[in-house]
């Protein structure tokens, strides 16, 4: 039993952590990634709409795949017309492109590339809808009792839910079973030839010990995120949803794992995540409260409208510096978020096949490469490119 005075010490506590108020009655979780235990929950099991934190998802069973040794990172994956059909966020390849299952990883989870998780999805599945169903049987497996997926990206179904609880035991079983792809979740960017492209995880940099993992947003689901971080050897993971916008979706959780870390140290709930009950529920559709109230124009605040991926534009340095509320840790000399991010690592990426990857591999994206156009004359004498066959989808 909690104590009065406990309880007295919780209320103060939570009542302090700002405008991303508990009250607020969004979805929120904490837990301890090595025990499972629960710090905290907040209709933890009621459904939401995940948006992009499904990628968590696509990664984890691509990663098996891996592991099961039915594909490996320098496998090479087409892009094909379904991917470049997809909505952005995407990275918009001509179709045709080749590029290796690790670098479409770190443009899933950097970029946040709507098509590229068509593509994975094609890669190790032979189509999307195979892919959906394994995605759904590992989520079974993992004891994600409120998550259904129909796609492997998170554009908005409404068929296409999961909850706190779910995701939270997702981003743990990720960072415990696969934990050499931990870079993948803590990289600000990716260098893709000359141009950087940048996450959308603004914590990544600002908040102490933040080292992942996953942004998502639509109109009916809001801002979510799952966020994690490492002090010392404890590492917690926070999960947010419904958040009305970029910034308070980041403060939100960076108070939470800052409560975390140390006044909730002592507060246990002694329950497990995979315990928490599960609660007869519809994801509502924030698509009136999230979008349609704006007065103004989504770009002039800083937002890409209902494109699947709604962070702040260009989420790296100074991105959170415009109205940017700074709340203090028991530190008085270290603010909860740094206004100007440190450095964090940034991945290299590039199209085609790995140079230094399996011959096997490299003949392989050779023959799916489309060939060079021929070129014909014409009557006049100027050239003409004349189209040529595309080549046959990868298969397994």
């Amino acid at each position: 039993m909690m104590t009065r005075s406990l309880r007295l010490m919780l209320c103060v506590l939570l009542a302090a952590m700002g405008p991303a108020s508990l009250a607020a009655a969004k979805p929120a979780l904490v837990i301890d990634a090595d025990s499972g235990r629960v710090l905290y929950a907040q209709e933890a099991t009621h459904r939401w709409f995940p948006a992009s934190l499904t990628k968590l998802m696509t990664t984890y069973v691509v990663l098996n795949a891996v592991k099961q040794g039915r594909i490996s990172l320098d496998t090479p994956l087409v892009y094909t017309q379904r991917a470049q059909e997809e909505q952005p966020s995407k990275m918009g390849f001509p179709v045709g492109t080749v590029i290796t299952v690790e670098n479409a990883l770190k443009l899933l989870i950097v970029k946040s590339a709507n098509d590229l998780a068509v593509t994975l999805a094609e890669g190790v599945g032979g189509n999307v809808e195979t892919f959906v169903t394994e995605m759904n049987a590992v989520a079974r497996q993992l004891g994600m009792r409120e998550s259904n997926f129909t796609n492997p990206n998170g554009w908005y179904d409404p068929l296409q839910v999961t909850s706190a609880r779910d995701m939270a035991i997702l981003a743990r079983a990720i960072y415990r079973d696969y934990p050499q792809s931990a870079m993948l979740y803590k990289a600000t960017g990716v260098q893709l030839g000359k141009r950087l492209i940048r996450g959308h995880n603004s914590l990544l940099g600002r908040f102490e010990g933040a080292d992942g993992m996953k942004t998502g947003f639509t109109c009916p689901s809001g801002f979510n995120l799952v966020a994690s971080a490492q002090r010392g050897q404890r590492r917690l993971i926070a999960v947010v949803m419904g958040e009305a916008n970029a910034k308070e979706r980041t403060q939100h959780a960076a108070q939470m794992l800052e409560a975390g870390f140390g006044s909730w140290t002592f507060w246990r709930t002694g329950q497990e995540v995979q315990t928490l009950a599960s609660v007869a529920s519809e994801a509502p559709n924030m698509r009136a409260e999230i979008c349609e109230k704006k007065k103004v124009a989504p770009e002039a605040v800083g937002e890409v409208a209902d494109n699947g991926e709604g962070d702040l534009v260009g989420a790296g340095p100074g991105a959170l510096k415009a109205g940017l509320t700074m709340s203090y840790t028991g530190d008085a000399q270290r603010p909860l978020l740094l206004e100007k991010p440190e450095p964090g690592p940034v991945l290299q990426g590039f199209l085609g096949p790995n140079p230094n990857g399996p011959p096997e591999f490299i003949a392989l994206a050779e023959r799916l490469a489309p060939p060079a156009p021929v070129i014909e004359k014409t009557a006049s004498g100027s050239d003409v490119p004349m189209p040529r066959p595309r080549p046959a989808k990868l298969t397994k």
